[in-house]
């Protein structure tokens, strides 16, 4: 770098030189050559040829002074007084003019002569240099995000359950805090001393707040609403007269049994918005979705918001989901959506959502997307009979990749009873994620052969 600006230094001062010295043999040219013209024929001779003419007597050559316009460094032209000085070189009258010697002063010879040195300039395409700050110290334990980072960070990424009369297994996709949880009730004991059992399968979005809030109040919430059902239920039945006869046993029985589903059905119902209600006071962010199996008194009621499953395994080996799925694309759900104001779009991934948001239609939580998303439950009741053998309860991270049968096959396939060990449900989330699912991955397997026995 520093041998080119020497040279292009050398080149523009020999270019200034060459400049000077051919300005000025022009102007010695035009002011001592002759004129032919008439107007100025009467002219004294120019002073070389005085000199020529007259060696003797010749007086030394007057200095003349030439202006001649040079750029200055405020951009305007100025004019600069030169001294021009010719030379005799010889006697002869044939002799060429002598050419004239430009005298430049010291000072502007130097400021005109010298080329300014270019000022360094910074390289073309490379960008700045990014300022990475170093990272937050904090004490062993602490998370730098706050304590809600720290909870979330703190789940596990791999469970394995093995419980009373049901297994669990669960993994971490590749989001950066699992977002699964579950909930089990056992041998519950409600007014009139009737038993219950309540198992639990919870997908949160947007956090942990949700799954973790539903995880713990949701069953409780459902033992609650039963014990207060049965207490209003038998607060307000008449105690029959003594000489009264009995009633008649199929009508009443058949009647009283038909108002437990429903007294059931509609306690299940009102633990779910209660847990919703309860959750939103919160003013937490995020959502959960949900499924849920309750057994009471031999029979199985199977409730879900989302896309969380129940599928029930048969001894024959067949399939038979017990839940469907709350999303965008079904018709009924897009109807009552639209109805309460909403809309629901799909997207260049071929996934439909609410308000361009959610791709599931009701869950837990989620409270800029009510009324629209709602937690109502499905729920549905069936008798267990001796074909019920086990009940397969997961989130959609296992039924994305994998099939209502195949999950059933898997179970079934397992050496011993269903919920022997955790083994099939260590297959099933194995078999999900070979075959690609990123999700949150969370298996239940709950024996039904147990409440038959």
């Amino acid at each position: 770098m520093l041998y080119a600006v020497r040279f292009l230094r050398s080149a523009v001062a020999a270019l200034a030189r060459l400049a000077h010295a051919l300005i000025s043999r022009a102007l010695l040219m035009s002011l001592c050559s002759p004129t032919t013209s008439p107007a100025t024929a009467a002219a004294p001779a120019p002073c070389w040829q005085q000199q020529l003419l007259h060696p003797a007597t010749a007086r030394p050559a007057a200095k003349k002074q030439v202006h001649v316009p040079l750029a200055h460094d405020d951009g305007k032209d100025q004019s600069l007084q030169l001294p021009l000085q010719a030379a005799v070189l010889s006697s002869s009258s044939s002799l060429p003019p002598a050419p004239a010697v430009v005298v430049v002063p010291a000072a502007l010879k130097q400021k005109q002569l010298v080329a300014p040195e270019k000022t360094a300039k910074a390289p073309r395409g490379r960008p700045p240099r990014l300022a990475i700050p170093p990272p937050v110290a904090c004490a062993p334990g602490l998370d730098p995000f706050g304590a809600a980072a720290e909870r979330e960070t703190d789940v596990v990424t791999e469970l394995e359950v093995q419980g009373d009369g049901f297994c669990l297994a669960s993994r971490r996709g590749v989001r950066h805090a699992m977002e699964d949880g579950y909930g089990v009730i056992t041998d519950h004991t409600i007014g009139g001393g009737s038993k219950m059992a309540f198992y639990g399968v919870y997908d949160g979005h947007g956090g942990r707040a949700a799954v973790d809030f539903v995880a713990d109040r949701l069953g409780q919430n459902v033992a609650a609403a039963l014990a207060a059902s049965s207490r209003h239920r038998h607060h307000h039945q008449q105690p029959p007269e003594p000489w009264s006869p009995p009633p008649p046993r199929t009508s009443d029985e058949d009647e009283a049994a038909a108002g437990q589903v429903d007294a059931v059905v509609a306690a299940i119902r009102s633990a779910y918005l209660t847990t919703d209600r309860e959750f939103l006071t919160q003013g937490a962010r995020g959502g959960a979705c949900a499924a849920t199996a309750l057994v009471k008194d031999g029979d199985l009621y199977v409730a879900n918001v989302g896309d969380c499953r129940a599928v029930l395994g048969s001894r024959g080996g067949v399939a038979t989901a017990l839940t469907s799925d709350h999303t965008a694309g079904r018709e009924d759900e897009r109807r009552r959506i639209e109805s309460s104001g909403g809309y629901v779009s799909c997207g260049s991934s071929g996934v439909w959502r609410v308000q361009d948001c959610l791709a599931v239609s009701r869950s837990f939580g989620d409270a800029s997307m009510k009324p629209w998303v709602t937690c109502e439950p499905e729920v549905s009741r069936r008798r267990l009979t001796p074909d019920c053998r086990f009940l397969v309860v997961a989130s959609d991270g296992l039924w994305n990749k994998v099939s209502c049968q195949e999950a059933v096959d898997v179970v079934a396939g397992d050496a011993g009873t269903a919920a022997s060990s955790v083994g099939s449900c260590k297959e099933l989330v194995a078999m999900a994620r070979n075959r690609g699912s990123r999700d949150d991955i969370t298996v239940m397997v709950v024996d039904l052969q147990r409440f038959l026995r």
